[in-house]
């Protein structure tokens, strides 16, 4: 299993409408790549420093996502989100422990589940 690591710093005030432009927009069209296996989005809601972490089957899934052409105009269209972001980083899954979550969702800065699917 395959991990690229993205941190990104929404404007401020403007967490809420990054996180839908992802959802919407970025979301899907990963989520319906060859290999994706799943994904976390990390917020820290007063500060607006989001993490996302995809997790593809393959090296080659992965590099494919972040050389694809959706990718390249995600960033460009919503780069006022990527300012203060740092290059992307791949990694190699070592250890998962724990049976977390099950099913899709979505939680607000209270914890509450906002979305599933």
């Amino acid at each position: 299993m395959f991990c690229r690591v993205t941190h990104v710093q929404a404007p401020e005030g403007r967490v809420h409408e990054g996180l839908k432009l992802w959802y919407d927009n970025v979301l899907p069209v990963t989520k319906a790549r060859e290999g994706f296996k799943g994904a976390l989005s990390l917020v820290d809601f007063d500060s607006g420093k989001a993490l996302s972490i995809t997790f593809w089957e393959g090296s080659e899934d992965l590099v494919a996502s972040t050389e694809a052409e959706y990718h390249k105009k995600a960033v460009e269209r919503f780069g006022e989100f990527f300012e203060n972001a740092h290059e992307p980083e791949n990694f190699q899954l070592n250890l998962y422990a724990g049976d977390i979550f099950n099913g899709t969702f979505a939680m607000d800065e209270s914890g509450e589940r906002v979305a599933e699917a």
